[in-house]
């Protein structure tokens, strides 16, 4: 089985407070995008096995989701797994939470352990936040951890990235914001056109190519981050608009925003 697990843009991104489970509640908006990891999966009898390209990947998720799965449904079968990567890590694209998202799906599907797309999420929660997302493969706005989902429409858009070597871990960002007391955004607010990134003033004044990187963009578009960055992305609604600014940031890679996952052609 042969599948591309897509990356996403959080085209808003709110932090509402620090839950007592140690975890936030957040809202945001979740935008698929073209731009994936190729996996493989092969059913063997009884060992579970990835292969990384081009390196492999310290406490991978696709290993903890296919073990998380096999004791979930307490299946004695096994995959090879072949992973290759071309999601940046640490770069707030969620390229991890979607290969264990599509590692859910597919040995769902390879096992026939025959759980429902509510208990794919539900395992997928255990896994990462971002993981629920993925397994729906439909843009969403998202509150809670970032698993109470509702299908969002979004106009089809063009996006230059601007993916910087600096990796931000996720767990340090989210230990490391402060929450300010301000009117929260809804969903209607965003439809409207406003938008935030509550991570924003936090990783440009710790990583100073960040700031540059918006001083950069900022005449040939709004430049935004995604998730707790490392990425910075503008937005187009034509494609021509996106290949002028990509003649200006050379370095950019352009993408194109998704209605919904290849990995939902496995659920239904």
């Amino acid at each position: 089985m042969f599948l591309n697990a897509p990356a996403k843009l959080n085209l808003h991104l709110e932090v509402v407070k620090k839950r007592e489970d140690g975890y936030h509640d957040i809202r945001t908006v979740f935008q698929l995008i073209n731009l994936y990891d190729e996996m493989e999966f092969i059913l063997n009898e009884t060992e579970i096995k990835l292969t990384e390209t081009p390196l492999a990947i310290e406490n991978n998720l696709v290993l903890k989701a296919a073990h998380f799965l096999r004791e979930k449904t307490n299946t004695l079968k096994g995959a090879t797994i072949l992973l290759s990567k071309t999601i940046p890590l640490e770069s707030g694209l969620g390229g991890g939470s979607s290969d264990a998202a599509a590692t859910l799906i597919a040995l769902n599907k390879l096992w026939e352990t025959k759980l429902n797309i509510d208990q794919l999420k539900q395992i997928g929660l255990e896994l990462g936040s971002d993981v629920p997302f993925f397994i729906h493969g439909r843009n969403a706005w998202a509150e809670g951890r970032g698993e109470i989902i509702t299908d969002l429409n979004l106009p089809e858009s063009w996006y230059l990235l601007a993916i910087l070597n600096t990796k931000i871990s996720t767990k340090e960002a989210f230990k490391d914001i402060n929450i300010y007391k301000e009117k929260l955004m809804t969903k209607e607010d965003f439809l409207i056109g406003k938008s935030k990134n509550s991570f924003t003033r936090l990783v440009k004044d710790k990583f100073p190519e960040i700031k540059d990187t918006f001083e950069l963009l900022a005449p040939i578009g709004v430049p935004k981050l995604t998730g707790t960055g490392s990425t910075i992305f503008l937005s187009f609604k034509k494609e021509e608009e996106a290949r002028k600014a990509l003649k200006i940031y050379p370095q950019g890679i352009l993408v194109k925003s998704l209605d919904d996952s290849p990995l939902l052609q496995l659920l239904e």
